[in-house]
């Protein structure tokens, strides 16, 4: 359930109404590493939905897992997921809980990025028609404008993956987590459209998983720029109706 009705009181001008509406779900997924025994590595707050791809996804840009073949099995239900590695793995667990995942806030520091040299051209009226299609499938959002997308979409604009989240690293990490699944990283001839903004997170997200093209609807920050530079991240933000800024590597734009 990703939506939830709740009682409100509607306030206007001209008077006061009580009526219902709808908000994001927001729960804690609880996620477990298991080896010889199962043990707590991180709670993430997030939508329901997606939950085991959330988590495969979470783990790769944690460093925890390289593609799927590391995985043995995954499990879902009552608010956990446990994911059953085929080898060690080496991890310090979160006794946290975050807002929304942050693989590069935790093993994967930022000068182990690699660069990405993917010569995929997608055409620029091609990426004008990515708001409108990202629009037309989240669901969700349309019922109670609190969640962000992530969406994948190939060089004719065609969608490949989406997902829906309260936090916009968790939809991201949703749609990463089912590619992996799929055996289909690295993405190298994709885009990747998201709702919001794009902090650094996100382009290192779409490094990890070979995503060359990155575009959100709202501005980039500092250091988002100076990543997908660094990387080869063709950077696109400010996506609206007619018109887009390009921020770094516009030369895979035709």
């Amino acid at each position: 359930m990703q939506v939830d009705k709740v009682k409100i009181l509607k306030v206007r001008e001209n008077g006061e109404s009580l009526e219902e509406d709808y908000v994001a779900v927001e729960e804690p997924l609880e996620i477990k590493i298991c080896e010889e025994e199962c043990r707590t590595f991180a709670v993430i707050m997030r939508t329901p939905g997606q939950d085991e791809e959330l988590s495969l996804g979470f783990l790769f840009s944690e460093g925890v897992i390289d593609n799927s073949k590391d995985v043995r099995e995954i499990t879902a239900g009552d608010g956990e997921v446990r994911v059953y590695l085929t080898r060690r793995a080496e991890i310090e667990p979160r006794h946290i809980v975050v807002n929304s995942s942050c693989g590069v806030c935790g093993r994967r520091l930022l000068y182990t990025l690699e660069i990405l040299k993917s010569e995929v051209k997608v055409e620029k009226r091609a990426i004008l028609s990515f708001p409108r299609k990202l629009r037309e499938y989240q669901s969700a959002f349309n019922v109670t404008g609190g969640l962000h997308a992530a969406a994948l979409l190939d060089t004719s604009g065609d969608l490949v993956a989406i997902s829906e989240d309260v936090g916009r690293h968790n939809a991201v990490d949703k749609v990463v987590g089912s590619l992996l699944r799929e055996d289909r990283l690295p993405a190298s001839q994709y885009v990747l459209q998201v709702s919001g903004r794009v902090g650094y997170e996100i382009v290192s997200k779409a490094v990890m998983a070979g995503i060359p093209i990155v575009s959100g609807i709202s501005a980039p920050t500092s250091y988002a720029v100076e990543i997908a530079k660094k990387s080869g991240v063709t950077l696109i933000g400010f996506l609206r109706d007619g018109y887009f800024n390009v921020y770094a590597h516009g030369e895979r734009l035709i």
